[in-house]
């Protein structure tokens, strides 16, 4: 039986989250420390590393809803609820 957090699921349901997950990591650790991930940060100025920022929370939010993923409730970056 294909579980996601105790509940049963499809193998489909199963992949979106797993990928779901797996990116909002990456996601978040852009937002936290972008140094880690983008090897030019420093040589950007800060307008160039807002747009950045901004492109990627674009980015961010149009792949969830390419996967199908639904939040039910969202807190914080760190607080919240899918729908599965």
């Amino acid at each position: 039986m294909i579980q996601y957090k105790k509940i049963k699921v499809t193998a489909k349901v199963k992949a979106k989250h797993i990928i779901s997950d797996e990116l909002m990591k990456v996601f978040d650790t852009l937002k936290i420390d972008p140094k880690s991930l983008v090897d030019d940060w420093d040589l950007m100025t800060t307008k160039e590393q807002e747009a950045v920022k901004d492109h990627v929370s674009l980015f961010e939010d149009r792949i969830h809803k390419l996967l199908g993923v639904k939040f039910k409730e969202i807190i914080s970056a760190s607080n919240f609820s899918k729908s599965i």
